[in-house]
């Protein structure tokens, strides 16, 4: 125990856990003890011994076994393994507390109405096998630990939409994945076809520019026409200064006679 206790000269004194929780009797040859406010911790094994003063021969001590009976606490319950469809998993059902040691057992509830489940299932131990998850055997399920002084509970969620949890993140990622792809392919789409665009630009502006040119037809040897080069027997007459002289222009003895005829 955690704890001395002893009794002299009508007077107890008492230590550790137990401490203002013990009150010893005061009558002559009695060693009794009265503990109050008992708890689950207070549990074990209880000696008395006695000493005579005359040395009688005769037993010293005797030991008592003392169990505080407690009602089962609130069970911890956990599931073990992937709660999605086609995979393995276990009910966990567990009190800290409980004396009698608590038994368990597992329902299923439907509209409100607890369906017991026996199918590989350890009462003593609280744990529910449950082999492959189907469907049929989502939905939600309690424990119920129980001893003589009364029963506690809890319960857990395998309905569908928690099973299906995996397959839609497994749908989210991969569709995030595809898309970074598909985003991956087209830059790369993008940029080449930039490469390629580039010289092919080059070449349509110098053949626009060749197109908007003038061109000058430059005439060769057969288009170009015959010029008469005269012989170099034949011979050039060129008029003479009376020849060339207008036939109807009045010479200078004939212009003195008109002035005087128009002076008289």
């Amino acid at each position: 125990l955690s704890q001395i206790y002893y009794y002299s000269g009508g007077q107890s004194y008492s230590y550790g856990a137990f401490k203002n929780r013990i009150t010893a009797a005061t009558g002559p040859g009695n060693a009794s003890i009265t503990i109050s406010n008992m708890q689950p911790s207070d549990t074990g094994s209880y000696t008395c011994e006695v000493f005579s003063p005359q040395g009688n021969a005769g037993q010293s001590q005797k030991s008592v076994i003392v169990s505080v009976l407690v009602k089962p606490s609130q069970p911890f319950c956990k599931i073990e393994g992937t709660p999605e469809k086609g995979h393995l998993i276990y009910l966990l059902c567990r009190c800290e507390e409980g004396l009698p040691h608590p038994t368990y057992r597992w329902y299923r509830v439907e509209e409100n109405t607890l369906k017991p489940v026996t199918e590989q299932f350890n009462p003593n131990t609280g744990i529910l096998y449950i082999g492959n998850l189907t469907t049929f055997e989502t939905g939600y399920y309690r424990c119920i630990a129980s001893n003589t002084l009364g029963n506690s509970t809890c319960e857990l969620d395998l309905t569908a939409k928690h099973s299906d949890s995996g397959i839609v993140a497994g749908a989210l990622i991969g569709a995030i994945l595809a898309a970074v792809i598909i985003c991956i392919i087209v830059w790369v789409l993008t940029k080449k076809a930039k490469n390629r665009k580039s010289p092919n630009n080059e070449m349509q502006e110098m053949a626009q520019k060749q197109s908007n040119a003038d061109y000058v037809q430059v005439p060769n040897e057969e288009n170009i026409p015959a010029t008469t080069v005269p012989s170099s027997n034949a011979t050039t007459e060129y008029p003479s200064v009376d020849e060339t002289t207008a036939p109807g222009a009045p010479d200078n003895n004939e212009k003195q006679v008109m002035e005087k005829e128009e002076t008289a």
